[in-house]
């Protein structure tokens, strides 16, 4: 029988609200869900930020690895843009089964726009924002659907805010009623949430019924919204929330849950039982005491609220009924749906199948990477992959050639601080992935550009304490206390300032109330923080003792730090010997936190070291792994428990998996070697022998060599001679109609490809140029840019572009997709070979005096490259406002006159082809063709 499987992704969707709501009976498809398959804990990885969780669970690797950074990236036009998929470095699920012959249909993952040309059917994450009032049109962004036959239709599916009604608001807040709307605007926050999560399940069922598919993936992302508005006025009623707010919105939450069992139910009845049904969320969400009172300042903070556990549930043919997954990771995902379709995984992923959830199966062996497994994989092409980094330094690179304006301080700010969190972000993967040489130049660079953001002088402390670079870390300690020390009592001078100033206001307004309290924060000063870093640096250094008594004095941390704080305790204790003590604090954190795994495996190493604990040792380590698998060290102590009692195939079982975790771990490989001895395996025993010591010679090499910062870099695609090229879109029609009264004529290209030799041709053909002359002719454009100041901004803010329709206007290419919708256009695209652009660029960068972008050449090119091509397929969507025509440098200047044709049937066939062609300067015509000859390139 044909397989299907139906992936549903519920953003921070966590076992512990759902328990009690299924035992009251108020989730009951979940419920009859769970009864018929099998369910469990997801571990999620760091940092727990969505777009990055949920590229990990559809490729089954770890950020570092698949590029997604963050929730926001730079757009080459100078601003922001929310992430999209076109930094996805890996093959995604729906890529992989593309190449498999399997037809998928994904709805809203995060991030999928723009939507990948898959065979099936996507519909990206952008498809339910609502971007206009009610009273004006509400047009989807070109490529939000794919196959772009559905875009139409799909439009009717979407809800706008304003058509959820009044009786849809009452059950998740029955005193809707008393809610003043004008003041209190948590009313509409749960309408745009309903709304954009109804979008989905629309989309969902009409395309889980009216396209045929082998996998289906839906994604909805209204749990964490709910969370994130409305978790602390969830029962138990915490001190700082008033009696009015709790009494309105402490059902929010339950009722948010039982709105999606609801549309689970739908989903399960359209799937049918034929169909197999996975369920998995990115996260948890602390529902109960550990929920932070005080967010961190900083972009990432809301994810201080999240659980280290999300939920797992799978049913349908194949799969147990009624039993309980251990052990799972967000990681597993997607190898365990290629097992589902007996496809191999990559031995590349960081995830591995989850085989205990299969009634009967054999594992696939794997193979070395999807990466490499030629064919149509649906992906976009290449040349549209970016990097937002090495995007926005080639950005640069144009505003210092003049050919772009600088984006101010506010858009420039702004790109400056995507950056900087995407750097972070993956820093923090690094770390997550134990590759602390990797992290810590990332964040020791941060931490000397933003000195005032001791978050990355945290994390870089936590880093040289992991590679043991003991002095560095204490310096960097010291310096992580002074700098707050004078944060501190800078907003405290600011702070009684403020208040003096002000002392008078009654009503001081929602802003000023914001920064007094930003003030308040800063100048407060956490000594338990601070005795938090000094005992881990005392602990690294051996000095238990102090690092105890600094702990102790850590205690009033807030409670969803003290887990943090109790582990490290027990961790002190545990080398001072002190099993009993430590046995106490690890108990003491499991009644803080049940479900750490950390606390688990403290827990089960003291009991291990008392005398007649060993069995309780090994349900407690048991229990860790159930909660994360891919812990190496658990699996060693494990092991060491079962080979205790008898148990060796057992124990070489954990430790053979604690080697494939780490294969960097001599311990585990002596101990297998005394154990295949043991079994007069003296061959295997051999290898384990030659193993250990290997590993060892590896971690001498490494304590030696201190940290080694290394580079990877992808080979470049591009060949010396290849022309970028913007489409397939050459509009040769010899009767085009003249331009209209609201077209535009756009010449573009990139900077150096010759727009300025196309602006002067059409002047010379008879069209009205939009130019203003604030940039003089030079040595680099002798005839003058031809350019036009306020075309070199966002064009989609400016009004500039009233006076454009009838003229022909240079734009650089990079900014097209800003262009308004509202107008009609002729895009001139002029092409020339993309290295001569860059040696270009360079040759006048440096008569400029200026530096550019920071990339090589190569990062260079490749980064133009991938751009152009973004702008191209933009314009391909465009087809309904604008017609292009690809332009060649190297033939208008040896054929200026067929260039000059093509302008002229392009542009309504009404120019003076002979003068177009007499512009073109003489000299540079004799110019490439000498440089044909003597290697020069002209400019």
């Amino acid at each position: 029988m044909k397989k299907k499987l139906l992936l549903i992704g519920w953003d921070a969707a966590d076992w512990k609200i759902i328990s009690p709501l299924m035992d009251a009976g108020k989730m009951p498809n979940l419920e009859r869900f769970a009864s018929h398959g099998v369910v469990g804990n997801l571990s999620t990885i760091q940092p727990v930020l969505s777009p990055m969780l949920w590229t990990s669970i559809a490729t089954g690797k770890r950020a570092y690895k698949h590029g997604i950074h963050g929730f926001a990236e730079p757009d080459f036009a100078g601003g922001v843009r929310p992430v999209t998929n076109l930094g996805r470095k890996s093959k995604a699920l729906w890529n992989i089964l593309n190449q498999s012959g399997l037809k998928s249909n994904v709805v809203g993952w995060w991030p999928s726009h723009p939507a990948e040309p898959i065979n099936g059917v996507m519909v990206s994450n952008q498809f339910q924002t609502v971007v206009a009032p009610p009273d004006k049109p509400w047009p989807m962004k070109p490529r939000t659907v794919h196959p772009n036959r559905l875009s139409k239709p799909m439009e009717e599916f979407r809800v706008h805010t304003t058509e959820i009604l009044p009786e849809q608001i009452l059950p998740f807040v029955p005193g809707a009623d008393d809610v003043d709307q004008d003041n209190d605007q948590r009313l509409a926050a749960i309408a745009k949430t309903l709304a954009e999560c109804a979008s989905v399940h629309a989309a969902s069922t009409h395309l889980i019924q009216s396209e045929g598919w082998d996998f289906m993936a839906v994604y909805h992302d209204a749990i964490d919204h709910f969370c994130h508005g409305f978790m602390k006025y969830h029962p138990p009623q915490l001190q700082q929330i008033s009696d009015k707010d709790f009494a309105l919105y402490s059902g929010v939450i339950n009722t948010a849950y039982q709105f999606h069992d609801l549309m689970l139910g739908s989903l399960m009845e359209l799937a049918g039982e034929e169909t197999t049904i996975m369920i998995c969320s990115d996260h948890g969400f602390h529902p109960d005491h550990l929920r932070p009172v005080e967010l961190p300042n900083e972009g990432a903070g809301p994810a201080e609220e999240h659980r280290h556990f999300g939920m797992f549930a799978a049913m349908g043919p194949g799969i147990k009924k009624d039993e309980l997954v251990f052990g799972a990771s967000l990681l597993d995902i997607t190898p365990t749906i290629l097992q589902a379709f007996d496809l191999p995984t990559g031995r590349d992923m960081d995830g591995r199948p989850l085989l205990s959830i299969f009634e009967r199966t054999a594992p696939i062996p794997p193979i070395d990477s999807w990466e490499d497994v030629e064919g149509d994989s649906g992906q976009h092409p290449d040349n549209m992959a970016i990097d937002p980094v090495d995007d926005i330094e080639a950005l640069k690179q144009l505003v210092d050639l003049g050919y772009i304006n600088d984006v101010g301080d506010g858009k420039g700010l702004a790109v400056d601080n995507t950056v900087k969190e995407l750097r972070y972000n993956l820093a923090r993967d690094y770390v997550d992935a134990g590759m602390h040489t990797e992290a810590a130049p990332i964040l020791q660079d941060l931490w000397d550009q933003h000195n005032d953001e001791n978050r990355f002088g945290i994390i870089l402390f936590d880093c040289l304490l992991a590679l043991g670079h003991l002095e560095a870390a204490s310096s960097t300690l010291d310096l992580i206390i002074t700098r707050k020390q004078d944060l501190t009592l800078r907003a405290s001078a600011e702070l009684a300032e403020l208040l003096e100033k002000n002392k008078d206001n009654e009503n001081p307004g929602k802003q000023l109330s914001q920064k007094i309290r930003r003030l308040k924060k800063q100048a407060g000063t956490s000594l338990a923080s601070i005795a938090f870093f000094r005992g881990k640096l005392l602990l690294a250094e051996g000095r238990y003792e102090q690092a105890l008594t600094e702990f102790e004095k850590a205690a009033n941390v807030q409670t969803h730090n003290l887990p943090s704080l109790l582990q490290l305790k027990g961790e002190v204790l545990l080398k001072m010997r002190r099993w009993i003590d430590a046995e106490a604090c690890y108990a003491h954190m499991l009644t803080v936190e049940p479900a750490n795994a950390g606390a688990q495996h403290g827990l089960a190493y003291s009991l291990t070291m008392q005398k007649g604990k060993q069995a309780e040792a090994l349900e407690a380590i048991s229990s860790s792994l159930g909660l994360v698998f891919h812990n190496a060290r658990a699996h060693y102590l494990s092991g060491r428990l079962l080979q205790r009692a008898g148990r060796s195939d057992n124990a070489i079982r954990a430790f053979e998996t604690a080697v494939s975790i780490n294969t960097v771990y001599p311990a585990a490989h002596r101990r297998l070697a005394q154990l295949y001895r043991a079994q007069n395996d003296e061959t295997v025993a051999n290898v384990h022998d030659n193993l250990a010591r290997a590993a060892i010679s590896r971690l001498l090499l490494r304590q030696n060599q201190g940290q080694t910062f290394t580079v990877h870099d992808a080979q470049l695609d591009q060949q010396d001679g290849a022309i970028v090229k913007t489409g397939e879109q050459a509009m040769l029609h010899e009767n085009m109609p003249p331009l209209e009264d609201d077209e535009i004529v756009i010449v573009s290209g990139l900077p150096r490809s010759g727009t300025s030799m196309l602006m002067q041709m059409l002047d010379a053909g008879g069209v009205t140029v939009l130019t203003d002359g604030i940039r003089r002719a030079d040595d680099d454009n002798k005839r003058g840019y031809y350019e036009y100041e306020p075309s070199k901004g966002q064009a989609s803010e400016a009004e500039w572009m009233a006076q454009a329709p009838g003229n022909a206007v240079k734009i650089v290419a990079q900014l097209l997709p800003q262009l308004p919708t509202k107008y009609r256009y002729r895009i001139i695209m002029m092409e020339r070979p993309l290295r001569e652009v860059v040696e270009s660029q360079k040759m006048m960068l440096f008569r400029l005096g200026k530096k550019g972008a920071n990339l090589s050449e190569e990062q260079l090119m490749r980064a133009f490259s991938k751009q152009v091509a973004s702008v191209s397929s933009l314009l391909d969507s465009f087809q309904s406002i604008a017609s292009v025509l690809p332009v060649n440098y190297h033939d208008t200047l040896i054929t200026p006159e067929a260039t000059a044709k093509q302008l002229n049937y392009f542009l309504g066939g009404e120019l003076n082809e002979q003068a177009m062609a007499g512009s073109v300067e003489p000299t540079m015509r004799r110019q490439f063709g000498s440089s044909i000859k003597l290697g020069v390139l002209p400019r």
